[in-house]
Order: C-alpha cells, then sequence, then structure tokens
C-alpha cells in the first residue's frame, strides 16, 4: 500500500440546515397566533358571537399552519411556485368549507384570520431576519 498524504487542517464550512432558518419564525407564528385565536374566541364568547370567534380562530390556526406546510413541501423538493399555488388553493377551499359550515357571513372571518396569521409570520420573520444581522 502507498503511504497517504496527511490532509491539511482546513475549516470546513458546516451547511445550514434549509429548515433550520425559518423554523424559530414558524414557532412563534404558530403560539401568537393560538394566543390570538384563544383570546378572540372567548372575547366572541362574551359577546354572545360564538360562532364568529371560532371563524376567526380557525382562520388563525390554518394560516399559522401554511408556513409550516411549505417548508415541509419545500424540504421534499417541491418548487416554490407550485408549492404557492398549491397552498393558495388548499387555504382558499377550507375558507369556501368554512362558510358552508359556519355560514357564508363568518367565512370572511376565517379569511381574516389567515390574513392575520400572515402579518405575524411576516412580522416573526423580519425579526429574525434583523436579529441575524
Amino acid at each position: 500500500m502507498a503511504p497517504q498524504a496527511p490532509v491539511p487542517d482546513i475549516a470546513v464550512a458546516v451547511p445550514l440546515d434549509v429548515a433550520a432558518a425559518p423554523r424559530h419564525a414558524l414557532n412563534v407564528t404558530a403560539a401568537t397566533c393560538t394566543g390570538i385565536a384563544l383570546v378572540a374566541l372567548v372575547v366572541a364568547g362574551a359577546l354572545g358571537l360564538p360562532l364568529s370567534g371560532v371563524a376567526l380562530a380557525l382562520g388563525l390556526i390554518l394560516g399559522a399552519g401554511n408556513g409550516f406546510l411549505a417548508v415541509r413541501l419545500l424540504g421534499i423538493g417541491v418548487a416554490f411556485a407550485a408549492t404557492s399555488i398549491l397552498r393558495l388553493v388548499i387555504l382558499t377551499m377550507l375558507a369556501i368549507l368554512s362558510g358552508f359550515v359556519l355560514g357564508w357571513e363568518r367565512a370572511i372571518l376565517v379569511a381574516a384570520g389567515i390574513a392575520v396569521a400572515q402579518l405575524v409570520l411576516s412580522a416573526a420573520s423580519l425579526r429574525e431576519v434583523l436579529r441575524a444581522r
């Protein structure tokens, strides 16, 4: 056997886990949206509008899950454009389904909850980007 050349001591960059970076922002979003959903349920119940509270809470939870679904789909190699369209279709269909179940006047509350969850996710992501600087 031929003698092996010594391996030089060099620093090797450790690849970052693609899912680790957004995971904290997703967890913050899920916790925040769950808290807001609970407040919405309590306040709407106190006002005598329990189904409206359920609709808003449902939208918040669905919207918070959207980020987790995006990371999961991107992790298995699905193109970003395809995941965006797929998630948009899924959320739209769930909002329409909620209209059938909870009443059409409450479907807008589901959509509003989804929108608020997306704003929370954007704020949490911005916070993570600014913290990394």
